[in-house]
């Protein structure tokens, strides 16, 4: 798979939770007398490699017929359990080898995606598992392998593919952020974005606040004052609550900081923010880089649906499409959810076609700065839909300092990358689904891209590779009803 990893990456220090609950500490957020200003994260073309070790296995349901029920097996029997033998035989291979570290059901309810804690290296009873302890019908069957680092991936990926009873096999894409890093707000004077989309436009915005929004990203900081009271919810099971990059932190502050609280700055609109932390709280041991957690990930996608989410932010990307990323975002958009993504920043290093923001029904943004040029580092492409401020955006960070984060990358910072483009336009989305609840995704990206402001560097086109449709633009989107 594919590592897939944030625009931008940061959060605080919070007292941790417990996973899946919501932490709620309150602390001062004092405005920092000097605001850091941090540049867009890219990667080189070597570091946009799949996450090693890790395959996504995805079972035919009759493989599995003639075994046992797994969840009431005793450890002896769960030991005996077999496939048949053309698709044990590559499997028996591997862990005669002693390759195979664990196979997680990704979707299983009873393990929360975890490996079997009896048997974490049964092949036989994962599988079972996936398919009859699914958490939906169109999930069966889906597995993470976890094999030796030590392990030819790509032959173990072919053999795999060739075996009966094996629907599909893919590495597992490397996702990474896509950023790095007149209300009464003192703050509000820096953002300079907000006038660029027309958000000081004098009509009223709209009540969004019944309007569920989720973010997947590195988690939020809960004491920071200007989200503390904008967050319905905090999943992060698995995980502690701490937002160690910050990326997620300055992501939700653009789309719902607190509006005239006297603190800090504005966030684009009141909507019902979800939030689920997508990564783990370790960085990967060969680049030190934060990359997204497969497992986490998926169960993130397919708990956005099932909780009726609306509007769902990825300001995260990959050089490499996922075929069970691209179901989970399918059923997302088939379920009237809006998805919207980053392009990407790495033009400079190959401009490659950076995924989820590539995936049909997919809403792709690419970053602008002040001066309404595309961002140096902004990729392009034809799946473009449109642009929005993603340079020197000022935004919320955790309170506190991490392992990845000096002390003064806290309480707001400045931001390049796409990452911070991506939210503008969630949050537009959310306030265009307050007026209009019954739009489908289509009619939302509908709405955005026919509103967009045309940009001279468009040359008079109404859609190019750099621009998509143009520059977001909040009051026509509103008021083209």
């Amino acid at each position: 798979m594919t590592k897939r990893k944030p625009a931008s990456l940061k959060k605080a220090n919070p007292k941790p939770a417990k996973p899946g609950e919501t932490s709620s500490t309150k602390k001062s957020a004092a405005v920092p007398a000097k605001i850091p200003h941090i540049p867009a994260h890219r990667h080189s073309i070597e570091k946009q490699k799949p996450v090693p070790g890790q395959l996504v296995v995805r079972v035919k349901e009759d493989v599995t017929d003639g075994l046992p029920n797994v969840m009431s097996a005793s450890i002896s029997s769960l030991d005996s359990m077999s496939l048949p033998s053309a698709v044990e035989s590559p499997f028996k291979k591997l862990q005669e080898q002693g390759l195979i570290r664990e196979i997680k059901p990704i979707f299983s309810r009873m393990t929360g995606g975890d490996s079997l804690s009896v048997a974490p290296t049964n092949v036989a009873a994962a599988f079972a598992m996936s398919i009859r302890d699914a958490e939906a019908d169109d999930l069966r069957g889906i597995t993470l392998l976890r094999v030796s680092r030590s392990a030819d991936l790509k032959q173990v990926e072919s053999e795999l593919n060739d075996t009966p009873g094996i629907e599909y096999v893919h590495t597992v894409p490397r996702r990474w952020i896509t950023a790095r890093p007149k209300p009464n707000d003192p703050l509000f004077s820096k953002q300079w974005g907000l006038e660029a989309i027309g958000w000081l436009d004098p009509t009223p915005l709209p009540d969004a606040s019944a309007v569920k929004v989720a973010v997947l990203d590195t988690g939020i900081d809960l004491t920071h004052r200007d989200l503390e009271n904008v967050v319905s919810a905090y999943h992060h099971p698995g995980a502690s609550s701490e937002d160690i990059v910050g990326h997620g932190t300055h992501v939700s502050g653009i789309i719902a900081a607190d509006i005239n609280n006297k603190v800090g700055l504005s966030g684009i609109c009141r909507c019902d923010l979800n939030f689920w932390k997508i990564f783990t709280d370790t960085p990967d041991p060969e680049d030190g880089d934060f990359y997204v957690d497969e497992v986490m990930y998926q169960r993130a996608l397919n708990a956005v649906r099932s909780t009726g989410m609306k509007v769902l932010n990825l300001s995260i990307g990959s050089d490499g499409p996922s075929q069970t990323e691209k179901i989970l975002i399918r059923r997302l958009v088939d379920a009237g959810v809006t998805v919207v993504a980053s392009m990407g920043n790495e033009f400079e290093e190959g401009n490659p076609i950076e995924f989820p923001g590539a995936y049909p029904g997919v809403i792709g943004v690419g970053a602008v700065g002040k001066t309404k040029r595309r961002a140096s580092f902004s990729n392009t492409g034809s799946h473009i839909s449109i642009v929005a401020p993603g340079k020197g955006i000022l935004s919320t960070l955790p309170m506190k300092a991490s392992a990845s984060r000096h002390s003064d990358e806290t309480k707001y910072a400045s931001w390049d990358g796409t990452s911070m483009a991506s939210p503008h336009v969630a949050a537009a989305a959310a306030l265009v689904l307050a007026l209009n609840p019954n739009f489908t995704p289509e009619q939302v990206r509908n709405r955005l891209t026919s509103t967009a402001t045309k940009l001279s560097a468009m040359g008079n086109k109404q859609k190019t590779d750099e621009y998509g449709h143009g520059l977001l633009n909040l009051p026509a989107a509103l008021s083209s009803n």
